[in-house]
């Protein structure tokens, strides 16, 4: 079988083969320094024993033509010592252990002095030759010094530090392989809790993820990824969820003008009715239910155009002006409903012009939504007040906001929408911006529509870099306070007291409309 490419290994396996395979080659070299140092000094020894031995007289070069006898110059059992005449004939009583024809050039070897190494077909020995003078003829000691000690003792080293290094090699390799396995242990748990993951538990977390460690610090990393992911899909279940309540939502608003349409229209067709007041009624009721088609399809595209963040009609816009157009357009459309409009400061009965860069077509849309939502969503008794005014610190943190952290010394411009009703509870008022939310699951004509007015609102005040508030507690009421970053007033001096509005000063017919509050109406969306 064909073995597995070396970036396949696992990651275990390729350290413990490195780490033995580095240790092996630092062993072997180790063990080789080691041997050379040993043969080295062994012969340096067999050297010096052969340069250091007695080197004879010319007159007594008899002696070495016999063997030793006690108490004379005795080289060892490891020594041999003999005389070569000058053709290389041995003229020794005994015979050399070396065979002179190994010798070579024996007169080169006398005139250089130094120790040479001669291989037989059995042994090796170390070889110094001199020459000396006997009886006027010319005569070569050779000293002879075996080599076979120093050769076992350099085999006999290899074989002990081969074995203690394989010894030492597999311990290393099982060392090393122990505490990569701690050492990755950490990393086998996520690999476990990857699994895990991948088999669809998306809360499943690397415990113990100490950020001292690397692999700590990868679980942290780990840990807070997972953590966006599940909130991510999290977010896309409910973003799911929504859609397919909205499409259930925005098929029951236009089945129910569809299926009027389609029933009065049958019933002309069939012509049960005829001109007149029947039929006139049946155009009426088939107009209505148009209308209503065409507010919820206004709508959805009016937040599709707020999601693909199309540039606004930027221009001055005066709160003022647009809050007091809601209030009388509330006024003509439900007579019957409390709606005043009043200063932001409560103790102040003069109206404080606040100028805001934006789009006064949209600004007016999110005040006429919120009034339309407040009076579509409260009793008939409930008093609407709609405030405009210069924006100060307020008195508690609100309940739910939406859209941009303003910064601290902008002068802001608000306009607060608030009413005496019921109010909401604390789990709707925390999604009450939510697109298709709704605080009740009817979708009645009376109780409202599909849920888009607030969500329309949150969109255009966060495209102006704004920002909307919700204050409310069940039995207390609801305050929509929308807050702009407002333009900087020019210094008109005296002018500025005469250009206020002071309900004081307001005309006969006017001042009793405000006096009494005007009254509006308009669709809950």
């Amino acid at each position: 079988m064909r073995p597995r490419p070396w970036r396949h290994w696992t990651v275990r396996t390729r350290i413990v083969v490195s780490v033995v395979s580095i240790a092996g080659v630092a062993l072997v070299a180790a063990n080789l320094i080691g041997v050379l140092l040993l043969d080295s000094y062994l012969s340096d020894r067999v050297n010096e024993q052969l340069r250091g031995g007695p080197r004879p007289p010319s007159s007594s070069a008899s002696a070495f033509q016999q063997r030793p006898r006690e108490g004379e110059f005795n080289p060892g059992p490891q020594h041999d010592v003999y005389v070569l005449d000058a053709a290389g004939t041995v003229v020794s009583d005994y015979p050399p252990v070396v065979d002179p024809k190994l010798l070579g050039d024996v007169k080169q070897h006398a005139a250089d002095g130094e120790p040479f190494t001669v291989k037989g077909p059995k042994d090796e020995w170390r070889v110094r030759i001199f020459s000396v003078s006997y009886q006027n003829n010319q005569r070569y000691v050779v000293r002879v010094i075996s080599l076979a000690d120093v050769n076992a003792t350099r085999d006999q080293m290899i074989q002990y530090s081969s074995g203690v290094s394989l010894a030492l090699l597999i311990l290393v390799g099982i060392a090393t392989a122990t505490l990569v396995r701690v050492g990755l242990a950490p990393l086998t748990r996520m690999e476990e809790a990857a699994a895990d993951i991948a088999g669809g538990n998306l809360s499943r977390r690397i415990d113990d993820a100490d950020p001292h460690t690397e692999s700590g610090r990868l679980g942290i990393a780990l840990n807070t990824m997972m953590t966006r992911i599940e909130g991510a899909v999290d977010e896309s279940a409910a973003s799911q969820r929504r859609l397919r309540q909205f499409l259930a939502d925005a098929a029951h608003e236009l089945r129910t003008p569809l299926t009027s349409v389609q029933g009065f229209a049958e019933l002309y067709r069939r012509g049960m009715a005829p001109p007149g007041p029947a039929l006139d009624e049946a155009m009426e009721c088939i107009d209505a239910e148009v209308s209503r088609m065409r507010l919820l399809v206004n709508d959805l595209l009016t937040l599709a155009r707020l999601d693909e963040e199309r540039p606004l009609q930027q221009g001055p816009v005066d709160l003022l002006a647009v809050a007091a157009d809601a209030v009388r357009d509330a006024h003509v459309r439900v007579p019957t409903r409390f709606v005043q409009l009043a200063a932001l400061d409560e103790r102040s009965s003069t109206f404080e012009p606040v100028t805001v860069e934006g789009d006064e077509a949209r600004l007016r849309q999110v005040v006429a939504n919120l009034v339309s939502n407040a009076l579509q969503h409260t009793s008939e008794d409930t008093q609407v007040v709609v405030r405009v005014g210069r924006a100060g610190p307020p008195k508690m943190l609100p309940i739910a906001t939406v859209g941009a952290a303003l910064p601290e010394g902008v002068p802001l411009g608000a306009i607060e929408v608030s009413d005496t009703g019921a109010g909401m509870q604390p789990e709707d008022a925390a999604r009450v911006f939510e697109r298709l939310f709704r605080a009740e699951g009817s979708r009645s004509r009376k109780t409202g529509g599909a849920g888009l007015g607030l969500s329309i609102v949150a969109s255009i005040v966060q495209a102006h870099g704004g920002r909307v508030e919700l204050w409310t507690a069940p039995g207390q009421g609801a305050t929509f306070r929308v807050l702009l970053p407002a333009l900087e007033m020019p210094d008109f001096g005296e002018a500025d007291d005469e250009a206020d509005i002071d309900l004081g000063e307001i005309p006969d017919e006017t001042d009793e409309m405000w006096a009494t509050g005007f009254r509006g109406n308009s669709e809950v969306r």
